[in-house]
């Protein structure tokens, strides 16, 4: 017999061969299915109980038993699988408050160790973990200022599943960058998603500190704001996080928005360009780009300003101010 293996769904293999059993022999009595399924009726009825308890069979009278309809089956084992799996789900969701109970206590004794409230942690691998712990227990607004203009492939895919994990479980997350640094292509890119799942980002001109706030509770700030891999220090002294956010307001109030409407430098180039030069491939030619490039980068700004040709666009550019 091919196993159907209903073991998934809550079914011992000896349930489902005498199942099986009966739907191949219908209205067989008990005793003559005991040789069938190779058991003693006193287990077979046993077997037979804990089947009719799960609307698998039905025993008529006192002696035949009959197979309930395997689509009536199986769409109730399906479902109280299902329901055992919710329930079971909703239990390790519930335990994840363990940690944050695990962690107070770790942060207690970190605060004793250390009496002003200021822990110093050095290698980036420790910075980073440290990072990771924090913004993973985020849970009200996580606050960032990132002096070093455009953001490296490593530090974009080191930041980037923390991020994308705080803004799927509702945590805010507001972000100053230096404006330059929105003219690198995978930095804009990078804030455009950010933005475009929650995000708050703005840009400022001029030289900024590197902090992390998680929760107005804890900072992050660098030992050497040159030299970040000398180490870092985590501030949970209130008087010290107070300062630190009031800092990060006020830089935050002088910052314009970063939207999804940004233009990167190539964007801006190509769009003047298009403004003066009337074919494709003397512009592409004069930016050192391929018509094909050039030609793409063009349709993505019209589809952009919503502009079904380039006359439309420019006009719907310089409403917008990009030109």
């Amino acid at each position: 017999m091919n196993k159907a293996k209903l073991s998934h769904l809550g079914v011992t293999e000896c349930e489902e061969i005498v199942y099986r059993s009966v739907l191949r022999s219908p209205g067989l009595d008990v005793e003559a299915l005991a040789p069938v399924v190779g058991m003693e009726v006193r287990s077979l009825r046993a077997v037979l109980d804990r089947l009719e308890d799960a609307g698998m069979v039905a025993v008529v009278g006192t002696r035949r038993v009959e197979a309930v309809d395997p689509f009536v089956v199986l769409e109730r084992l399906v479902e109280n699988r299902l329901g055992e799996l919710q329930e079971e789900f909703q239990r390790v969701i519930s335990s994840r408050h363990l940690v944050n109970i695990l962690l107070d206590d770790q942060r207690e004794g970190r605060c004793r160790s250390e009496s002003d409230g200021v822990e110093r942690i050095e290698g980036l691998d420790r910075i980073r973990a440290r990072i990771d712990e924090l913004a993973f227990f985020a849970h009200r607004e996580v606050l960032s200022v990132q002096p070093n203009g455009a953001l490296s492939a490593a530090a974009i895919e080191g930041a980037k599943e923390a991020d994308l994990r705080a803004l799927r479980r509702g945590t805010a997350m507001r972000t100053i960058m230096r404006t330059d640094a929105l003219h690198d292509q995978r930095t804009a890119d990078y804030l455009t998603e950010l933005s475009a799942r929650g995000a708050r980002i703005r840009n400022l001109n001029g030289p900024l500190e590197r902090m992390l706030i998680f929760d107005g509770r804890v900072a992050m700030v660098p030992v050497d704001s040159e030299e970040v891999s000398r180490g870092a220090l985590i501030i949970r002294q209130p008087g010290l996080i107070s300062s630190l956010t009031a800092l990060f307001e006020r830089c935050w109030a002088a910052a314009e928005d970063f939207g999804q409407e940004h233009l990167t430098e190539a964007e801006h180039q190509v769009l003047r360009t298009m403004v003066r030069v009337e074919k494709d491939e003397a512009g592409a030619r004069e930016l050192g780009i391929s018509v094909r490039t050039y030609r793409g980068h063009i349709a993505q700004l019209l589809r952009r300003l919503n502009a079904t040709h380039r006359t439309q666009g420019v006009l719907a550019a310089r409403d917008r101010g990009w030109i």
